[in-house]
Parts: C-alpha cells; structure tokens; sequence
C-alpha cells in the first residue's frame, strides 16, 4: 500500500498542484484584467452619471438665467407701475416651475421715496401656494446681503451662495442676481430669481450608478450645496468632512473642485476604497460622484468566487481520477514491491511477475530478472571469492607473526642502558624494522623503513635486518657495516628498492658512540637535564640504491643519563583529517616534557600516545617504529 501511496497519491498531487498553479495563475490573470475592465467601465459608467447630471443641472441654471433676461427689458419699461413689478415676479415663479421665487430689489429711497422696496413672489415649501410681499424692511435689510450686494459690486450676474432665506421665502436657496441699471449706467436695482436646494438634493441624490455611491454639489467656497446627508447641506463644507478623514487625499479633492478642475482620484473613503469623480458647473459650483470600489468589483468577486469553488471542485474529481488511474497502471510495480522485498531478505529466486505491456514497466520487470539472475551468479562468485580472501588474509596475518617474530622482543635488562622499540604497521605487513645486538660491552641498534608498503617492503625488511644481524656481529666500524649491508641490499635489486637506516653502536662502558646515517630521519637526543635537540649526522645514501657507495661514520661521546629516541616518518608524518601532520617541531617539544629518567619502554608508550592523540582517530597513512635508549 505505501508504493500505491507513494506513486498514486504522490504522482496525482503534484500533477493536481501544478494544474491547480496554472489554474491560479489563469485565474490571476483573469481576475486582475476583469477588475481592470470593470474599473474602466466603471469610471465611464459614473463620469456619464455625473455629466448627465450637470447637464441636467446647467439646463436649469441656464433656463433660469434665460428667463430672468428675457424679463430684464419688460422691467425696465414699466418701472413706474408697482402692480406691474408684482405682477412680473409672479409671473417669473408661474411660469418656470424651476424658480421658486422672484423678486426686483430696488435701492434704498429709489422708488418714489421709499426707504425699501422689494415686490417679492415665491412658492410655499409647505403649502406650494403663489405668495406675494414687499420684501424689504428694517428688519430684512436686503441692500447688505450677499444676493444683492454682490452683484451690485460686481456689476454683473451672480449666483449666490447657498442660503437660508428667513425673511423671505424661508427655504434653503440658491438666488440668480442680475444687476438692473439706469441710462447712465448706475446700479439702481437687482432682479432676481432663486432656485431650490431641496430641488438640487433630490436631484443629486437621484444619482445611483452603483448601490453606495452617492454625489453632492459644493459652491464656490467649498460648502455642501446637495448632498445624501442632509444635515451637512448649508452646515459643513468639504474641508470640514476632509478633517474627519485619515486619508489626506481628500484635501486635494478639494483644491480641485474649488479650482474648477476636471477628474477622477482614488482615495480612502472611510476604511474602504474608493474613487471619485469631478467637475465644474458654469456658475462657479463643483459636482462629484463618489463610488467605493466593493460596488464595481462585487460582481466581479462573486463571479471568481463562484469560478474558484468550481475550480476546486473540478480540482478533487481530477486528483480523484487521476489517482485511480495511476493505481490501476503502476498495480505490476507493486508486486515487483514484493517480489524485491522477498529477495531482500535472502530469496533470491523469488518469482517475478509477468507484465504483458511494452512500456517502462515492462523494462523495470526485465531489469528486475537481470538484477535477480545477476545476484545469483554473484553469491556464486562471492562465495569462491570469499574462500580465497579468507585464505589470502590467513595467509597475511601469518606473515604480519612471523615479520613481528623476526624483530627481536626480548629486550637486554642491563645496569648501564635501558633499551625498548615498538613497529605498528599501516597494514598487515610492513617495512619499517628495528633491531640490536649487545655483544660484550658494545650495543649495536637499528632503526630502517623500506621504500613502498605490504609484501614486498616486509620482504626486502627482512633481508635488511639479516644482513644487519650478521654484519654487526662482526664488530666492524660502523661505515663499514653500512657498506656491506648496502651491497647486501642492491646485488639483484631490480625494483629499485631500498632502506633509510640509522646505525650505530655504543660503548656502554664508556659512552662514545660510532654511527651513520643512511638517508634516515635525524634522531632524538636528550640530556640528563632534560634538554632535547636532533642529531645532525653527515648526510648519506639510503641502502640498496648503489653498491660500494663510500659511507662516513661520526663518533659522539655521551654522558650517563643521555636518552636516543629513533624513528620512522611514521610518526612525523602522521596527520589529522585536515591533512596537519605531527611534524618535528612538535616531536622535539614532546622531548623536551619527557621526564629524563622514565624507562624506555614507558618513553616509547608515551611517545605513540602522543602521536595517536594528534591524529584524533585518522587512519594511519605509514608505519611507526619508536625505539629508546637510556644510557644509565
């Protein structure tokens, strides 16, 4: 079951999750261009709106404007008849459903000697009844309101700003002022027509592109005209409503629509997205429509999340398929899971499966035969192999005794020297060898390593030490052991090989010592004080190499308590897993902390432990030979 949830269940997820990321990324892409698109349109959808709605609104300033010219001459004709000025402003009202009132201001004391007259005609909010007064009096002042003053100042049209008319009309308002003049040319009155904000807010509020967006009209000085909200109309301008917003944006919305610009920009309407757009009306007003982006997108969002829940579902039937049809492929590679497991645990002619296809799996069987007929005739030959490693290796570990039997192991225990030596092989045979021989009063001693490793260095190790062994014990000068034991080494030597070797011999009576270097490692001396230096010896060829290559010997008198320490590049060259090897600096200093008097045997054990220490577990790379003198 777990190779059928490994394969099916594994092989159909991915397959599902890369569909499911190209899915997610059409479905990205599709979404980011249909919100694109629906942005758009929606941009044009409520600037159409806004500009049907200014249109509708400019046709009524202009037709107010209109009929207050077309009214201006007939006042100017009959200004002498009161009931005629009464009558033309009920007229205006009657005839232009439009204006709510109308009115011809004269200047104070111009009319025949009245301090104020103003025949005045509006429509009652409540009662929509035609009414006509004087409007001025001391207590509506009207020559300083900004209706007719304006105009006057100005000496041109003038739509005011909006107002509570409450010595008039007593409605909020919007009045059209056009100055009347005499033939001189000097403002002598104001005929006027207002329009309402009642009218205005309905008509702004009517505006619905989408369910939540709404418009409002501003006047020149930035106050709310028309708006949704009826208690900011007259009460609060757009940098008031700018104030309680965190987004800034809607200071700059502002500026633009006080400056008579056209646009559209988003901002943070509240804590939702929105954008609005903008534009000014000939007398000086400014028009908005505000639309919070969830509106334009709730279609959208519902359309993707309707395709998205398809998507899924669409997604689970197909890994369900899918699935079902990898099991139904990959059922052969199961029982191959069984028949490998079987050979795993020893049936290596377990039975394989039949596979009547000619796909991949129809190869995996035929590798699967070729792999159990294959490990078939390997335990064959394993078997034959093995029998002779375990012969070869028997065989080595017999020659790794007799090589470590040829090196003498019973030590001289005499009064006046100590003397002990170790090999540690890197394989099971080496070539590194020691050896000595006391004969009366002299001790002669040996320390060699044989170029290469194994067989053949333990071999030619063995016909050094004999040649050594019985040169030395002729009691010759020490150069002249090196000779013989060198011609002894090359007669034959066909491969090349050959021995460092340091040799020597010490008269343990009085302490002079003849040796000779043969291309070996210089040795250890160590003064009864515990001072430790090298041996500098003259320099001379390995053996083996030449014959009757002329060797030199040196003596050197040694004081009672003098310590020898000889040994192979085994131990100066024995390195970590980062390749830093032991090196002479650090044998020296190893010298230097021996205690003068230890015995050779503890000096050689302590010197090895070092070596081992220092290499931290690594393989040993060469034999080690350590061998110890102690002239007592």
């Amino acid at each position: 079951m777990s190779v059928k949830r490994n394969i099916a269940s594994r092989l159909s997820l991915y397959v599902i999750l890369l569909t499911a990321g190209l899915m997610l990324v059409v479905t990205a892409l599709a979404a980011y261009i249909t919100t694109s698109r629906a942005a758009r349109e929606a941009n044009e959808k409520v600037q159409t709106a806004l500009d049907n709605a200014m249109l509708e609104i400019e046709r009524v300033i202009t037709e107010v404007e209109r009929a207050v010219d077309n009214v201006d001459w007939m006042v100017q004709r009959n200004l002498d008849d009161e009931a005629f000025l009464y009558d033309v402003t009920r007229e205006l009202v009657k005839d232009n459903p439009n204006i709510i009132g109308s009115a011809v201001a004269f200047e104070p004391g111009y009319y025949k000697g009245k301090k104020y007259f103003a025949p005045f005609s509006y429509v009652g909010d409540v009662s929509h009844e035609l009414h006509t007064i004087q409007l001025g009096n001391d207590e509506y002042d009207y020559p300083i309101l900004d209706w007719y003053q304006i105009p006057k100042l100005l000496d041109r049209p003038y739509w005011s700003e909006p107002y509570y008319d409450d010595g008039g009309a007593r409605q909020r308002m919007s009045t059209y002022s056009m100055p009347l003049r005499d033939q001189d040319g000097h403002v002598f009155g104001i005929l006027t027509a207002d329009i309402s904000l009642e009218w205005l807010s309905e008509r702004v509020s009517s505006i619905k592109p989408y369910e939540n967006a709404y418009a409002f009209l501003i006047g020149r000085n930035g106050s709310y005209i028309a708006h949704e909200l009826p208690e900011k109309v007259l009460n609060e301008t757009i940098f008031t409503s700018a104030f309680e917003m965190e987004d800034t944006t809607a200071f700059r919305i502002g500026r633009e629509m006080l400056a008579g610009h056209r646009g559209m920009i988003k901002f943070m309407n509240d804590d939702d997205k929105a954008f609005i757009v903008y534009g000014p009306l000939s007398n000086g007003w400014s028009m908005a429509l505000v639309c919070p982006y969830q509106d334009v997108y709730r279609t959208v969002l519902s359309n993707i999340t309707i395709l998205s829940v398809l998507l899924i579902l669409g997604l689970l039937a197909m890994f369900l398929g899918i699935r079902r049809i990898i099991r139904m492929q990959t059922m052969p590679i199961v029982e191959f899971t069984y028949t490998a497991m079987s050979m795993a645990k020893g049936n290596f002619k377990a039975q394989i499966p039949e596979v009547t296809t000619k796909d991949e799996v129809r190869k995996l069987r035929d590798s699967l035969a070729y792999m159990q007929q294959s490990i078939n005739e390997y335990i064959v030959e394993l078997k034959t192999t093995t029998a002779s490693n375990e012969r070869f290796e028997s065989e080595l570990n017999i020659g790794r005794e007799i090589q470590m039997s040829m090196l003498p192991q019973d030590f001289p225990q005499r009064d006046d020297c100590s003397l002990y030596a170790m090999v540690q092989p890197a394989k099971e045979v080496g070539g590194d060898l020691y050896d000595f021989i006391v004969v009366g009063d002299s001790l002669f001693f040996l320390v060699g390593d044989v170029s290469g490793k194994g067989v053949p260095a333990a071999l030619f190790m063995a016909i050094a030490r004999a040649s050594f062994r019985f040169v030395g014990a002729l009691g010759l000068p020490m150069d002249e052991v090196m000779g013989r034991v060198n011609n002894c080494l090359a007669d034959g030597n066909k491969n090349g090989m050959f021995v460092t070797m340091f040799a020597g011999r010490i008269d343990l009576k009085t302490g002079e010592m003849e040796y000779c270097n043969g291309g070996h490692n210089p040795i250890v001396i160590i003064s009864p004080d515990g001072k430790a230096s090298y041996l500098r010896a003259k320099p001379n060829l390995a053996a083996g190499l030449f014959e009757d290559f002329p060797y030199q010997s040196e003596k050197l008198q040694l004081e009672r308590g003098s310590r020898l320490v000889l040994y192979t590049d085994g131990v100066t060259e024995a390195e970590r897993e980062d390749k830093s090897q032991y090196g002479e600096d650090r044998l020296l200093q190893w010298a230097s902390g021996l205690n003068p008097t230890a015995p050779s045997h503890a000096a050689v054990s302590d010197l090895y432990n070092s070596v081992k220490s220092f290499t931290q577990g690594a393989d040993q790379n060469d034999d080690i030979t350590i061998m110890s003198i102690l002239l007592k």
